[in-house]
C-alpha cells in the first residue's frame, strides 16, 4: 500500500509553540493529572511512576521524568497489516495515507438522497467501496449497523469489514468481552493466535472522557487489546468550549495530555506496540450547542497536532475532509477543502473523513468525492519536482519561438508520469460540450461511480472455511453478549 511522499512541512506553530504545548502539558499531568476509573490500571500507572492525587477520586498525578521516560520509549511510526500484506500501512513520516470517518449512526440514502439509520448492509457496502478505492488505505466502520442489536454491534461490524476488504481494518470495542470475541475472529482469519499476533489485521482505538479522564471501559480495551499485540490508537476527542479551553493553545495543550495518559497506560503493557497520535480537538458553536468541524480553526489545529506528533516521533492521525454543510453545496465542498490542506501540508501521515456527510450521516457518493479530493490533496503535496529533463531547454530548444509541445515525448511522457492530474470524476469539459452532453451535479457522478463499484468491484474473498469459522465465532459470541445484556 503506498501512500503519497510529502515533503511538505507547513508549519502553524513555531519550534518554541510546540515546546510550550508539550511543556503545559508536563505540567498539567504533574499537577492536575488525569483520571482513571480502572483499579488495575491505577496500579500499573503507579508502579510505573504515577502518583495519587491527594485529593481527587481515582485521579494520577505524573511527574515529568515519569512522562518524558514514557516518550523516549514512544515506537517511532509502525506498521498496520492487512489481511492481504499487499495492503500494509507503513507510517515512516515521510508518507501521508487517508482513511474514512467511523461510527455515523445515519447513511444517506444513495437512490433517495434521504437520511435514514444506518444498516449492517450498509456497513458491508461502505467496505466493499473503501476496499475498491485508490486512495482510501486502511478500512474504518463508516456507519452503525442500527438493524442489529446493540450487543453485537461490534462484532457483526467487525465481520462485516472482514469480508468485504483484504485491507487493514480500523475496529472498535466497549467492554472486555467484546474484545476477547475479536482476538478470536482476528486469529480464525490470520491462520492462528499466533499469526495474529505477529501480523494483528485490525487496530482498536481508546477514546478518553474529556477532560482528562480514562473509564473502566476504555481501560479495559487498552490493557487487553495491547497485551494480544494488537495496535490500540489513543483518540482524545476535546471541544474547545465545552469539554477542553476555548482557545486553541489550551485545547492542544489538554489534547496532548490525554494522549501522553494513554500512551502511559500502553507502556505498562508493552512499551513496542505501535499507537497512532489521532488528536481530535474540535471546536463547540457556544450559540446552538453544536460541534463545528468546517472551520479554519480546525485546519489549524489538525496542523499544530502534526506538529506535535512529530514531536514524539508518532504517527499523526488527524482530520482532514469534514463539513458543518447541510447539504450538497458550495460550503460543503470549501468547508473539505480547507480543513484537509493544512494538516497535509503540516506532513500528516494519516488523514480522515473519507465519507462523512452532516448530521453525523455517512454516504457512499461522499466517499467517492473524498477519495477524488484526497487525489488533489496528495497532487499538491507531492509539490513539484526540478531536475534537468523537467527544465526542458532542449525541449524548449526545439520548439523555438512560436512553436507548441503537443506532438514533443516530452508532453506525453510527462503526462503519463502524473505531471499533470486528470481527474476521471471532476467535469473538465468544454461548456459547448457539456451543454451537449449535458450537465449534471457532481454529486450524481459520484453516486454513479458508488452504484458502479458495488456493481463491479470484486473483493478478495476469505477462504471458505475461514469464512465458516469466523461466522461460527460470530454467531457464539452474539448469543453469549445477548445473554449477558
Amino acid at each position: 500500500m503506498q501512500g503519497v511522499r510529502n515533503p511538505a512541512r507547513l508549519k502553524v506553530l513555531t519550534e518554541e509553540q510546540v515546546e510550550a504545548v508539550h511543556d503545559a502539558s508536563l505540567r498539567l499531568l504533574g499537577r492536575t493529572g488525569a483520571r482513571f476509573d480502572h483499579a488495575v490500571a491505577r496500579k500499573r500507572l503507579v508502579e510505573l511512576g504515577a502518583v495519587p492525587h491527594p485529593s481527587r477520586t481515582n485521579v494520577l498525578t505524573f511527574p515529568r521524568s515519569v512522562v518524558e521516560e514514557a516518550i523516549r520509549k514512544i515506537p517511532r511510526y509502525g506498521t498496520y497489516y492487512a489481511r492481504d500484506p499487499r495492503n500494509d500501512v507503513t507510517f515512516d513520516g515521510e508518507h501521508t495515507y487517508s482513511h474514512a470517518l467511523g461510527g455515523n449512526p445515519a447513511m444517506l440514502d444513495l437512490e433517495t438522497d434521504l437520511m435514514r439509520s444506518s444498516t449492517l448492509r450498509d456497513v458491508e457496502e461502505a467496505s466493499r467501496v473503501q476496499d475498491a478505492l485508490e486512495h482510501c488505505h486502511t478500512v474504518s466502520p463508516l456507519v452503525v449497523a442500527t438493524d442489529v442489536p446493540a450487543p453485537v454491534h461490534v462484532l457483526k461490524t467487525m465481520q462485516a469489514m472482514l469480508e468485504n476488504t483484504s485491507k487493514s481494518v480500523s475496529g472498535y470495542a466497549l467492554r472486555t468481552a467484546e474484545v476477547e470475541i475479536l482476538l478470536q475472529m482476528g486469529a480464525a482469519v490470520a491462520g492462528g493466535e499466533e499469526a495474529f499476533r505477529k501480523r494483528p489485521i485490525f487496530t482498536l482505538y481508546g477514546s478518553p472522557s474529556s477532560p482528562l479522564t480514562y473509564d473502566e471501559h476504555v481501560c479495559d480495551v487498552i490493557l487487553l487489546g495491547a497485551s494480544n499485540g494488537v495496535p490500540v490508537d489513543i483518540v482524545p476527542c476535546p471541544i474547545a468550549g465545552g469539554t477542553a479551553p476555548l482557545s486553541l493553545a489550551g485545547g492542544l495543550t489538554q489534547q496532548n495530555a490525554e494522549l501522553l495518559a494513554g500512551v502511559m497506560l500502553l507502556q505498562t503493557v508493552d512499551p513496542k506496540i505501535p499507537t497512532q497520535y489521532s488528536g481530535r480537538l474540535s471546536l463547540l458553536d457556544l450559540r446552538s450547542g453544536k460541534n463545528l468541524w468546517g472551520l479554519p480553526e480546525l485546519g489549524l489545529v489538525s496542523a499544530a497536532t502534526v506538529q506535535i506528533a512529530h514531536r514524539y516521533h508518532m504517527t499523526a492521525d488527524v482530520y482532514g475532509v469534514t463539513t458543518d454543510a447541510n447539504g450538497w453545496d458550495l460550503q460543503m465542498g470549501l468547508e473539505r477543502m480547507i480543513a484537509a490542506l493544512p494538516p497535509a501540508l503540516a506532513g500528516a501521515d494519516n488523514l480522515s473523513g473519507i465519507g462523512g456527510a452532516w448530521e453525523n450521516c455517512g454516504s457512499l457518493a461522499m466517499m467517492v468525492l473524498d477519495d477524488e479530493t484526497y487525489a488533489d490533496v496528495f497532487r499538491l503535496i507531492r509539490g513539484i519536482e526540478v531536475d534537468e529533463d523537467r527544465l526542458a531547454l532542449d525541449v524548449i530548444d526545439k520548439v523555438g519561438p512560436m512553436g507548441n509541445f503537443l506532438a514533443q515525448r516530452h508532453t506525453m511522457k510527462y503526462l503519463r508520469e502524473g505531471e499533470m492530474r486528470n481527474s476521471p470524476l471532476w467535469d473538465k469539459r468544454t461548456m459547448d460540450r457539456a451543454k451537449a452532453e449535458g450537465i449534471r451535479p457532481i454529486q450524481e457522478a459520484a453516486k454513479e461511480r458508488a452504484r458502479q463499484i458495488l456493481r463491479d468491484h470484486e473483493t478478495t474473498p476469505l477462504d471458505r472455511d475461514v469464512g465458516r469459522d469466523l461466522a461460527g465465532i460470530v454467531d457464539e459470541g452474539s448469543k453469549a453478549l445477548l445473554r449477558a445484556s
